[in-house]
């Protein structure tokens, strides 16, 4: 058996190699280095332009005379008109005709649907059955429906159509889920 002995001690690294592929790294990263402060120079040139502009434009145009209180009174209401329909249109009235659909029995109709400005889950119903029982069907189906709780009859009061034709109208507050 002839034993041999390995008498290179270490590791062979091409050194040109290597050296090539760090310097073209280099290179690499110097360029991105380069494309990159230009981009953020760029950036910071359109901020300040957008900041001038935006300093111009909150001055308003040089030279306008400033508006009148009565004439700033009557924008503002006409303002908060608009943001109360904004408000009325924010309810889901197709779901909370269908969540209606589903407790109102026959002989019940309803005359008034009012949801709270205040509070959205907040409903105020106003209507007439034609008989007590129609009535308490209505609140009965109510309590029970996952879709409405606190549930409180408000007013009741007999209503009288033509000289036959009798009646209960009601008013009820309730709370509607957002389910």
């Amino acid at each position: 058996m002839k034993l041999t002995i390995n008498l290179a001690t270490r590791r062979y690294v091409n050194l040109p190699q290597l050296n090539a592929i760090l310097t073209a790294s280099f290179v690499i990263l110097a360029l991105l280095l380069v494309y990159l402060v230009r981009e953020v120079a760029n950036n910071q040139v359109e901020i300040n332009k957008i900041k001038s502009e935006s300093a111009a434009a909150s001055r308003g145009p040089a030279g306008a005379p400033p508006v009148p209180a009565e004439q700033m009174k009557a924008l503002e209401t006409r303002i908060a008109f608009a943001n109360t329909l904004i408000d009325q249109k924010s309810v889901n009235w197709l779901g909370l005709l269908d969540k209606l659909e589903l407790v109102v029995p026959a002989g019940v109709a309803f005359t008034q649907v009012e949801p709270s400005a205040l509070d959205p889950q907040s409903l105020k119903l106003a209507g007439v059955a034609l008989s007590f029982a129609g009535l308490r069907t209505l609140l009965e189906n109510m309590e029970q429906s996952p879709n409405f709780s606190e549930v409180f009859l408000l007013s009741q009061t007999d209503v009288k159509v033509g000289k036959d034709q009798k009646g209960f109208g009601f008013s009820i507050s309730c709370k509607v889920s957002k389910r």
